[in-house]
């Protein structure tokens, strides 16, 4: 069932996030063709959870969020928005609408993915150009991210890979990720607002200690 007609929409807790009644249509009619898509998705995911269950020690992760929800989605194509993005590029652009988050043990984690990759590729799915992503470098964020879609480009989705470390610090880490992200944050570091550069800082901080180490130490 199609929620109702969409109108101007405005962030509440921040007013400069805001959408016209056509910007918020095409936000909410690309978020509802997620929505569709996730039953046929889910079916793809599960199927490749059952493969690799057993031999890979795989686990799908945060089934909850396998559809981003539309307030998120609102209030990221509005932040898109005001860094100067149009809402019609933005919605084509979008690739982690539909997402899920597969986690294999250390020893198993560079097989677990080529296995999914492998997987993907028997039943036509192709690699979205651009949109795979290694972190594990990163010291706020670590983990490897891919898109994957139809060739007609159709059924778009991410997988996350992660340890269940990883996942763990992932999970812990979101709101500080969020702020440490964030382009009101940011902005107010283009001033001198020493309290906003040392809420970035402890948020870095924090989780990169979370996080420690990679999937290819963790098993040492």
């Amino acid at each position: 069932m199609s929620i109702t007609a969409p109108k101007a929409w405005r962030d509440d807790a921040e007013p400069h996030l805001a959408l016209t009644e056509e910007e918020n249509r095409l936000v909410t009619a690309r978020w509802e063709e997620a929505r569709a898509a996730q039953k046929t998705l889910d079916e793809v995911m599960d199927g490749l959870y059952r493969e690799m269950a057993a031999a890979n020690g795989a686990r799908l992760e945060g089934k909850q969020y396998r559809v981003k929800g539309l307030l998120a989605f609102r209030r990221q194509a509005a932040a898109e928005l005001d860094e100067g993005v149009p809402a019609e590029k933005f919605v084509r652009k979008v690739n982690d609408l539909n997402r899920y988050t597969l986690t294999f043990q250390p020893e198993h984690y560079t097989e677990g993915v080529r296995r999914t990759y492998a997987l993907l590729h028997e039943q036509g799915f192709v690699i979205v150009p651009g949109f795979e992503r290694n972190s594990w470098e990163d010291p706020v964020y670590k983990g490897f991210h891919a898109t994957w879609q139809r060739p007609d480009g159709t059924l778009t989705f991410e997988i996350q890979f992660h340890t269940p470390a990883s996942y763990r610090a992932k999970t812990e880490n979101h709101p500080l990720y969020d702020l440490y992200r964030s382009r009101h944050v940011r902005r107010s570091l283009e001033g001198e607002d020493t309290t906003g550069r040392w809420h970035e800082e402890a948020a870095k901080t924090v989780q990169s200690e979370r996080y420690g180490r990679g999937p290819e130490k963790e098993s040492n």
